[in-house]
């Protein structure tokens, strides 16, 4: 009986352990990479931190906004945050099916006490399982094996993580080597490690890998099959971990004694999505327990809760709401269109923000439309202001259709064209003058020479009887009785 109780109490814990790293949050894609280190919130670090942190950083990666800082530029040890650039570099120039083989000089000049997965000089394994060692367990002697197999040579490899680096902007970065142990010429600012990380953020591959609390590397030529277990312990599910953190996921710690208890992470909640970067927090001992207290991990934690309850990720413009209006021509109903934002505008504010606070500045297209007009129509665009700071700009687009009056259209028309064309009209009167003149010249002409035909013929006629009388004078005898009657004829 006791023995089917402890059975069951182990399947239970199984269970639990599946179902927590079954609900962890996952590391965020990055949209934009943030550049601007501005912090919005300049709380003093007493407030935030209940121990020294020489650095740290916090984005908010939904906005791209930069929410707290502390020290972001100055020069510090990275230690094992250096592995990020390791696997941004494997990520970018190797082919993870690829067998490596690791040689002697990937095992020299390290620090006997430093993280190691157990590799041997000779073994061949996939350069995928390689990156599991370095980002999971934060193998050092992988990493020189990843740098001969990408380079050729460490001291290749390391001159390439320096291009890089300066190609993503860091500024104030020099590496030494590919695995972060101490070297005072190996150095970075959390605004590098910033860039960086977003770079290495935006590979799928990348987020998989650095999210992995467990991770079991099959056997090799040379080894029988390795369980590696995560050095972040914000994700572990481990029994044993004290520092589990249900919003957190992923990506990377690191530990020597100049560079101090670094850690860089995520967090999710509700809509925030927070990166964050902890440099030089200490290491706090228990002489009573004999435990060590890695003072990353609940700093980390007090700075994400400490500005997760005091912010939020929220919409400001809906596309559900109008936010102006435009006057429609020739339209057979509504004689304004009404407006709204083609997507939703959403911005970081505090957890008392009040949308009345929210100044909007509406820029229309015109002044008005001619209908039809189609629904979806982009017609302007609105700033949208909170407290003398712009949140953003969207477009703003008809939210319903408006058909056109064709009586109406039919008309307008005709007055635009006589509008538009007056000068066609006046010179088609000019002309119409001047044939309407020609016109009355020319019947003008034509009545005066049918008048001088009929004059003519009138003389001609009257000439004519002249004549006929003249002869009838000459053919009657002077002693014609009746002259009188005939001069009458």
């Amino acid at each position: 009986m006791k023995r089917k109780s402890i059975v069951l109490l182990l399947l239970i814990c199984l269970a639990l352990s599946l179902a927590g790293q079954a609900l962890a949050a996952d590391i965020p894609a990055v949209k934009e990479p943030v550049t601007n280190f501005t912090p919005l919130d300049t709380t003093p670090a007493a407030e935030i931190f209940n121990s020294p942190v020489g650095s740290a950083l916090l984005i908010e990666l939904n906005s791209g906004t930069t929410l707290y800082a502390l020290n972001p530029t100055e020069q510090r040890f990275p230690a094992s945050l250096t592995k990020v650039m390791t696997a941004y570099l494997t990520l970018k120039y190797g082919n993870l099916d690829d067998q490596v083989t690791v040689s002697e000089t990937a095992l020299q000049n390290l620090h006997e006490d430093g993280s190691s997965a157990g590799l041997v000089a000779g073994e061949v394994l996939p350069l995928r399982d390689l990156l599991y060692c370095i980002m999971v367990a934060s193998a050092n002697e992988a990493c020189n094996a990843i740098a001969e197999y990408i380079s050729g040579s460490v001291e290749a490899f390391v001159q390439l993580m320096n291009d890089e680096a300066q190609a993503l902007g860091c500024t104030g970065t020099h590496f030494a080597n590919p695995h972060g142990l101490h070297d005072e010429n190996h150095y970075t600012t959390a605004a590098d490690l910033a860039l960086i990380v977003q770079a290495a953020m935006e590979n799928a591959t990348f987020r998989e890998i650095a999210n992995t609390p467990h991770y079991t590397v099959p056997a090799t030529n040379m080894s029988e099959e390795r369980e590696l277990y995560t050095t972040n312990q914000l994700i572990s599910t481990s029994a044993n971990s004290g520092y589990r953190y249900s919003k957190a996921a992923g990506i990377k710690t690191g530990f020597t004694t100049p560079a101090g208890r670094c850690l860089i992470s995520t967090a999710n909640n509700d809509n925030l999505q927070f990166l964050g970067i902890i440099m030089d927090a200490a290491t706090v001992g228990n002489e009573d327990t004999g435990t060590w207290d890695q003072r990353s991990f609940p700093e980390f934690i007090n700075m994400c809760e400490y500005f997760f309850e005091r912010y939020q990720y929220t919409t400001v413009l809906t596309t559900l709401y109008p936010v102006a209006e435009l006057p429609v021509n020739q339209s057979a109903g509504a004689q304004t269109v009404a407006l709204a934002p083609v997507e939703e505008l959403k911005s970081l504010v505090s957890v008392d923000f009040d949308p009345e606070d929210i100044t909007l500045d509406i820029q229309r297209d015109r002044e008005s439309v001619d209908a039809p007009v189609e629904a979806g129509t982009v017609l302007g665009s609105v700033t949208a202001s909170l407290s003398g700071q712009v949140v953003g700009t969207v477009d703003l687009a008809a939210i319903t259709s408006v058909a056109r009056s064709e009586i109406t259209h039919r008309a307008e028309e005709t007055r635009e064209y006589v509008e538009d064309n007056w000068w066609k009209w006046l010179v088609g009167i000019l002309l119409l003058i001047v044939v309407l003149i020609v016109f009355c010249y020319f019947l003008m002409q034509f009545y005066r020479r049918r008048e001088r035909k009929r004059k003519v013929a009138a003389r001609r006629q009257a000439l004519e009887m002249r004549r006929r009388r003249e002869r009838l004078r000459e053919m009657v005898p002077p002693d014609w009785e009746d002259t009188e009657d005939i001069r009458k004829e």
